[in-house]
């Protein structure tokens, strides 16, 4: 190789090292400018995240907060809803399930704000709190409107009183006995505790009239039962008359010795218990406090201890014949011991011409007195006004009920709506009335067209009350005789008529089936529907010619009877004749008659007949005439049929009971015929 072309060579291996190394150079800078650039970023992003950093905290603490706020006000939502349930005990399913539904949207909403980011949420809760705030504002003002009745059973009609004034209703009451609910207590109430009270005016309950002592019960026989059995026993069955002694025996003490009253009885009924005080002596006995029982089961108890007794009344709060007090308590009774016994509150009558019925009533189931109402018209009083009561202002009410005369104003004419009902008012308000009737098109039959008092107007006691009656659209009856059944009943569809059928019977020349009678002539007036009674031919009788059948035997004249389609009664002729037994002496009709007739016939009974016969003098009963009566009489009618024998006694001193010489039957040989009559006759004393 020339020295030229290699120096040129390295000229050119040093300019490539020469750019090289320039390349470097620029490789480095570039380099490191990146890496300012990179540490720059890292530098901003790090300045990034401390700003998210506390942005985040800040706004993590003001969610924290709006949530707590949030859930206070839904607790405080679900307590509200709580005390409305339990104070107004509204327990129907549809607002339950309304308020379960809407607790649970609240539980769900509260979730999902501790969960989700706060500035896609803000919205969200804003809105929610709003509804919040509105169903709590809306619950306040429903609530107070929504007031429910209230469970008045087993209370006293007292509270029922201050409940229906304090909210303006109308009440009613009812009375029904009870052994279970107490004296003027609720047994029953119209309206429960889900009924709203704005949806009601009048409040209906039923009070108790405590037991009805009046009631039938089987009694025990309690002979040997123990003292505190017995009173447990007259307690529980409400026995009301019962009276209880003690006496001295030899049977254990305390136990019933005797019993007046078991068995089907009224609970009023007497029933009396005797008690034993045993044999031994009775000794003195610290007297207890008696104060709030029964005077029944105060002396019932004093009795028991043999402890005398004085019983003294006044009024007071305690229920009547209640012990108030009592004069020896804790102590032994020396002499005797003084019951004071309630007549019950001290009731003073109010000025009640001044009162409304409504306040009457109130007072005096306030007050338990009885009081009944008497509505009467009175033409000097306005209607609703008190006319008198049996007490006057100031009066202490007794045992006697409270009866209050309403006026119901002037008498004036009702409105009449039914007869029966205008007919009883008027009998109870002494009203005369009349009734007349007559046709109308318009006004169906029976019910009322006028009266000569209009609906309003006043009536005097001498007033007499005109009643104008319909008897319904008039028809006039056509002729229906000579009419075949169904022309009839054309004839009374078209005119309205109700038309029934008889049959009348077989006639001389009427086929079957034409009217030959009706009840109501044609011509008359009657009101639709009237009946009318038509009488059809049961068609045209057969005649039969009847011979004369005197002398014919009765077998004869039955084959004759038969063959021609007639009937024949047969009797007996009474008397005796020259015709002989069961030939036919008259008939009653001969010639034509009708097939099916009767034809009475009349029999002989034949000539009479002779009896001869020998009265032997063994039957006879010598001192006894009545006896020689019973036998001759048993004897001459066995022998003698058809003969009539007439006995009668002749007094005599001697031969009493044979047959006097004037009799016509004598003793021995006797000639008697049928159908004549014959004298006995018989000595006697």
């Amino acid at each position: 190789m020339s020295k030229k072309k290699v120096k040129k060579e390295n000229l050119i291996n040093l300019s490539d090292d020469i750019e090289l190394d320039k390349e470097i150079e620029e490789t480095k800078k570039s380099n490191i400018k990146e890496e300012k650039i990179k540490i720059k970023e890292k530098e901003i992003k790090e300045e990034i995240k401390k700003e998210e950093k506390s942005k985040e905290i800040t706004n993590t603490s003001n969610k924290s907060k709006f949530n707590v706020f949030l859930l206070i006000i839904c607790l405080l939502i679900i307590i509200y809803l709580g005390i409305t349930f339990y104070l107004s005990k509204n327990y129907e399913l549809t607002n339950l399930i309304k308020t379960i539904s809407f607790l649970g949207i609240l539980f769900i909403t509260i979730i999902v704000l501790f969960k989700t980011n706060t500035k896609k949420t803000t919205p969200y809760i804003l809105l929610i709190t709003f509804i919040l705030i509105g169903y709590v504002v809306f619950q306040i003002s429903y609530s107070e409107k929504e007031i429910y009745v209230v469970d008045f059973i087993n209370k006293d009609i007292s509270e029922v009183i201050k409940f229906t004034d304090k909210y303006n209703l109308k009440l009613n009451t009812n009375t029904e006995y009870s052994d279970t609910v107490l004296k003027n207590h609720v047994i029953m109430q119209e309206y429960g505790i889900n009924t709203l009270i704005k949806e009601i005016d009048t409040f209906n309950v039923t009070i108790s009239l405590g037991p009805n002592y009046n009631k039938e019960v089987v009694v025990s026989n309690l002979t040997g039962f123990k003292y505190d059995d017995v009173m447990k026993y007259i307690k529980d069955n409400y026995l009301s008359n019962v009276e209880i002694t003690f006496i001295k025996s030899d049977k254990e003490k305390d136990t019933v010795i005797e019993q007046v009253g078991s068995g089907s009885l009224k609970r009023c009924d007497l029933i009396k218990f005797v008690f034993s005080y045993g044999n031994e002596e009775i000794e003195p006995t610290i007297v207890k406090s008696l104060k709030g029982l029964s005077l029944f089961e105060a002396t019932s108890y004093l009795k028991r201890y043999n402890i005398p007794y004085e019983i003294k009344y006044e009024y007071s709060d305690y229920d009547v014949d209640t012990i108030v007090s009592q004069d020896i308590v804790d102590n032994i009774v020396s002499d005797k011991l003084t019951l004071v016994v309630s007549k019950g509150k001290k009731i003073i009558v109010p000025d009640l011409s001044k009162m409304t019925s409504l306040e009457i009533t109130k007072w005096a189931l306030e007050n338990n007195v009885k009081v009944s109402f008497k509505e009467i018209y009175n033409k000097e009083y306005e209607s609703g006004k008190i006319i008198e009561t049996n007490y006057s202002k100031g009066d202490v009410i007794d045992s006697e009920p409270l009866i209050i005369t309403i006026s119901k104003g002037s008498m004036v004419m009702p409105k009449i709506d039914d007869l029966a009902t205008f007919k009883l008012w008027a009998s109870e308000n002494n009203i005369n009335y009349e009734e007349i009737y007559e046709f109308n098109n318009d006004i169906a039959e029976g019910n009322l067209i006028k009266t000569n008092i209009k609906e309003g107007e006043k009536i005097i006691e001498t007033d007499t009350i005109i009643l104008t009656i319909s008897k319904g659209k008039s028809v006039v009856i056509p002729n229906l005789v000579g009419k075949n059944k169904n022309t009839i009943l054309k004839l009374c569809q078209d005119n309205n008529l109700t038309c029934t059928f008889t049959y009348g019977g077989l006639t001389d020349n009427v086929q079957k089936d034409i009217s030959i009678k009706q009840s109501k002539p044609s011509g008359s007036v009657v009101s639709s529907k009237t009946n009318v009674l038509i009488t059809l031919s049961s068609g045209i009788y057969e005649k039969v010619n009847v011979p004369s059948f005197i002398g014919k035997t009765k077998q004869e004249i039955q084959t004759t009877c038969n063959s021609l389609g007639i009937k024949c009664n047969f009797t007996y002729n009474n008397t005796y004749n020259d015709t002989l037994y069961d030939k036919c002496l008259s008939q009653d009709k001969t010639g034509t008659v009708i097939k099916g007739s009767t034809i009475n016939i009349t029999l002989s009974i034949g000539p009479a007949k002779t009896y001869s016969f020998v009265l032997d003098g063994s039957l006879l009963s010598i001192g006894n005439p009545e006896q020689t009566k019973r036998t001759l009489e048993k004897k001459l009618k066995e022998k003698c049929p058809g003969v009539n024998f007439n006995f009668s006694f002749v007094k005599t001193n001697t031969g009493i009971g044979l047959i006097h010489p004037s009799s016509q039957i004598k003793i021995g040989q006797n000639n008697v015929v049928q159908g004549k009559t014959y004298n006995v006759i018989i000595q006697s004393n």
